[in-house]
């Protein structure tokens, strides 16, 4: 039996012996907007195929960490109660960029299923698309088998394309026939999708370049694309009939089996929540490992929603205290020796785990009560189905993903609306137009530009260039051949000084100087489509046209001030990790010449003495004037020594990464990879100060910083505003502090003196209130209009309280257009009428609301016109429990 850490060498080390290269596996969070996550092995080689990339090698292999919880591939019901499907799971992959074709791959394939792993070839059957010619003649004449084993199929199963758009081919599926029978009809089985027949590795054929109108030409260089499922392999090979029994989850489960202290018939007869947290720890373990932090939004929201639905299925399973910690432990001691990023981050992952956790845990009680309450009404009411405005409620105010929501309604046989759903949510983002992510700032343009190869940027060095136009676009983003003055459009060169936007970094400004004929342009905005930058500018000065050679200048001053306040991030990155600790990773940024934010995750507010800390850090890296060094590295290279990386950039086939080190002598102060610019060094900078520090979202952080010219405007404006102050307290700066202390000394002796006066006040209207008592069998009821407000107003009460020993003090006060109510009950009679019950019956009168306990509560309103009305009802109310 071959565990699952030797099939993933057998796999890696077959194909290396074939002459591919082995390519580390990508991060789970795609450098491609269109993906959510990489959900095959091919993500990490899209541009290969498409042409937009060249590698230094033709052939690959691979064991890329894969996730499908979205779109066509979201089968989340199915995680749990079936044996095969998964949220995270690995997929080996051998590939073929313009090499090897069908013939080498079937033959390939054959080999190192029968061979190498050894599985039997008469169980192993084999599918191919109907108008494929090729497929067939090769299985038949590699494996030796009859044409009845070669099933041809239509678009549906055995046709793969990227999109709409683009390469495209012909798969061939490779099936394990776990019961084999004879003269079995394997076309009718593969019709049927009966489950006797696993697949276990897709071939796909890239052959064709399919265009907008569905017609297919073929590729000048066919690749090939396959994918072999490691948990269903393993599930084969290690004669099991679920995945959850192989060695891929078996650690993970017993450790959860170890934490409920179950035997093995109560984990059997709970085996969808241990394949649940199974599944779901594996997930959350690596998105964590990834970088991607609990939130609201796209992969954010995934993780958030894996988590909760884990523990949903915890408290399912048993568990009163939190476990997740421990469930990604074992994950981690599982995989980490696989996927090194996972000991690296434990820290960081397990304080997430931790903090998700237990703020989930907060509102879980409080949701599951509320939906509980809401499922017996709609039973009392024969209705079957959650509306979309209830789980919206569930979602925004007590944090419950509609699939927890989903999860908890199936229990008890009722579906929810989310139709009405997704309405609510739609409506939510609407409210909230416009708030934008800070550190995804810009974008892209819609034009055509493949045909164009990708710009040379040779800003690092020099902010004046000379080029020529390659592609001219109108507003419209419709290809033209000049520009006239006055006119905005884009223009696209050969070779730029300007900096296109990216990595929280905004794209230069500056002007163009036709040289060709006459004509000028103002740069407004420099920004990025796959490698070409796009110049988005208005002609100020008669025109151009494309084609014509072009004097591109950078604005200077502005660039400098950029490049001070990008230098400034990463030693703040650095400083972080010093002061903080290693979990506070950058999470976003902003950086132009004026501004510099810096998004990062911590779980609390930095205290001022952190802030200190980090600026005298900071500081003292600026004016040892270190030298920053900029260099072309391997990314193998660039992370030995010790490169930090962003989990949303993928470096994958890449030959070469950008390194920026800021270096003491031989020791580096710093590492990360990053295209932006830079100082020279870091003396450039000035000086940095944090100038707010704020909460982004749960478990992020947000520092603003000034640096240079900015920092000597920020010391300007308060050094203006310390004069002001002074003046207004007739003193100078100097003697400010001790000015301040003295007036804050006279004012709480002042507010001793007026609560003393305002206590007398309260204790000499006690007897006329208490004139107004009215008894009601052998209780006393106090309804009165005061002219006291606030904490006067319920010393009143408790005064009140205390002279008539059993009974209801019922007060309301108008002022400035504000109604406050406050009602306290003598314990005995709360089990008559309770003090919360009275104001959420009377604040809705004077338009407004309140509530509290039984004993005491107090609420308010918009409308003093109706506090006699209120008061009214308040006395009946009284009346009629207490008589």
């Amino acid at each position: 039996m071959k565990t699952s850490h030797e099939i993933r060498q057998a796999y890696l080390d077959f194909f290396a012996n074939k002459d591919h290269t082995i390519v580390p596996s990508a991060s789970l969070v795609p450098d491609d907007p269109t993906l959510l996550f990489v959900n095959s092995g091919m993500v990490p080689f899209k541009d290969s195929f498409t042409g937009k990339a060249n590698r230094d090698y033709a052939r690959a292999v691979s064991l890329q960490k894969c996730m499908r919880v979205s779109g066509k591939h979201n089968d989340l019901d199915e995680v749990g109660p079936s044996p095969t499907h998964h949220t995270l799971f690995e997929m080996l992959g051998n590939f073929s960029f313009g090499d090897y074709f069908k013939q080498e791959a079937i033959a390939y394939a054959y080999e190192f299923i029968t061979e190498t792993l050894g599985i039997d070839p008469d169980r192993i059957v084999y599918s191919v698309h109907e108008g494929d010619q090729d497929s067939p003649k090769f299985w038949q004449d590699t494996a030796k088998v009859g044409s009845e084993r070669v099933v041809p199929l239509g678009d549906d199963t055995n046709f793969w394309s990227m999109g709409d758009t683009g390469p495209c081919g012909p798969n061939s599926e490779i099936f394990y026939d776990l019961d084999p029978q004879p003269n079995s009809d394997f076309h009718a089985l593969l019709k049927a999708d009966d489950p006797r027949l696993v697949e276990i590795w897709n071939l796909v054929f890239m052959e064709f370049d399919q265009a907008s109108d569905g017609t297919r030409t073929l590729l000048t260089k066919p690749g090939v694309d396959t994918g072999m499922g490691l948990e269903r392999t393993a599930a084969v090979l290690q004669g099991v009939q679920s995945n959850y029994d192989t060695d891929v989850f078996i650690p993970i489960i017993q450790r959860v089996q170890q934490l409920r202290g179950h035997n093995s018939k109560q984990m059997k007869a709970n085996y969808v929540p241990y394949r649940v947290l199974a599944d779901h720890g594996r997930a959350m373990t690596f998105l964590l490992g990834d970088g991607v932090v609990p939130g609201n939004e796209k992969q954010k929201y995934v993780l958030r929603m894996v988590m909760r639905r884990a523990i949903g299925f915890g408290k399912r399973l048993g568990f009163e205290k939190p476990f997740l910690v421990d469930v990604s432990q074992a994950v981690i001691d599982h995989m980490g020796n696989v996927y090194p990023e996972l000991k690296e981050n434990q820290a960081n992952i397990l304080k997430w785990v931790e903090q998700e956790e237990k703020l989930f845990n907060e509102t879980l009680e409080r949701g599951l009560d509320h939906l509980e309450r809401h499922i017996q009404k709609l039973k009392q009411e024969k209705q079957d189905v959650i509306s979309g405005q209830e789980a919206f409620f569930l979602h925004d105010t007590l944090g419950f993903p509609i699939e927890v929501t989903d999860d908890l309604a199936q229990e008890q046989g009722f579906t929810v609306d989310h139709k009405s759903f997704q309405i609510e949510m739609k409506q939510q983002k609407e409210r909230s137009r416009g708030k934008k992510d800070d550190g995804q700032k810009g974008g892209t343009s819609s034009v055509d530009l493949n045909d164009l190869a990708e710009t040379e940027f040779v800003g690092s060095n020099q902010c004046s260039w000379e080029s020529n136009i390659l592609r001219a676009f109108d507003e419209k983003h419709e290809t033209i051949q000049s520009l006239g003055e006055k006119e905005k459009g884009v223009l696209v060169f050969k070779q730029t000084p300007f900096y296109g936007e990216g990595g929280g970094q905004v794209g230069d400004q500056g002007m163009i100087e036709n040289q060709s004929r006459p004509g000028k342009a103002k740069v407004l905005v420099t920004k990025k489509d796959h490698g070409r930058f796009m110049h988005h500018i208005v002609v100020v000065e008669g025109g151009i046209e494309q084609g014509d050679r072009c004097l591109l200048q950078v604005d200077e001053d502005l660039r400098k001030d950029t490049e001070r306040n990008h230098t400034a991030t990463h030693i703040l990155h650095a400083v972080l990790h010093q002061v903080i600790g290693e979990h506070a990773k950058q999470a976003g940024s902003f950086v132009s010449a004026d501004e510099l934010r810096f998004d990062f995750t911590h779980f609390e507010a930095v205290t001022p003495e952190q802030i200190s800390k980090i600026e005298l850090l900071a500081n003292d890296a600026i004016l040892s004037d270190l030298e920053v060094q900029v260099s072309e590295e391997s990314l193998e290279d660039a992370k030995a020594k010790g490169a930090m990386a962003l989990f949303s950039e993928d470096y994958q086939g890449r030959d070469k990464v950008r390194m920026v080190s800021i270096v003491d002598g031989n020791e580096a102060f710093s590492r990360e990879l990053c295209g932006g610019t830079h100082v020279k060094h870091t003396g450039e900078i000035g000086g940095f100060k944090i100038i707010s520090e704020e909460s982004v979202s749960a478990g992020v952080r947000r520092v603003k910083v000034s640096t240079g010219f900015n920092l000597m405007d920020h010391f300007s404006h308060q050094e203006q505003q310390l004069h002001q102050a002074a003046a207004l307290l007739d003193t100078n700066p100097n003697d400010l502090m001790p000015r301040l202390e003295a007036l804050i000394h006279a004012n709480e002796k002042l507010e001793t003196e007026l609560n003393q006066l305002r206590a007398k006040q309260v204790i000499s209207q006690v007897d006329d209130y208490l004139s107004q008592k009215e008894t009601l069998g052998e209780a006393d009821a106090i309804v009165a209009q005061s002219d006291l407000g606030g904490d006067d107003l319920k010393q009143l009460a408790d005064l009140l309280e205390s002279k008539i020993q059993t009974g209801v003090i019922l007060l309301g006060t108008a002022s400035g257009g504000r109604v406050q109510l406050i009602c306290k009950v003598s314990q005995p009679l709360t089990k008559h009428i309770k003090a919360g019950d009275v104001i959420k019956t009377l604040t809705p009168i004077v338009g407004g609301g309140g509530g509290g306990a039984p004993h005491f509560a107090q609420g308010g309103g918009s409308d003093p016109g109706k506090l006699d009305e209120a008061l009214a009802e308040g006395q009946a109310m009284i009346r009629s429990a207490l008589s």
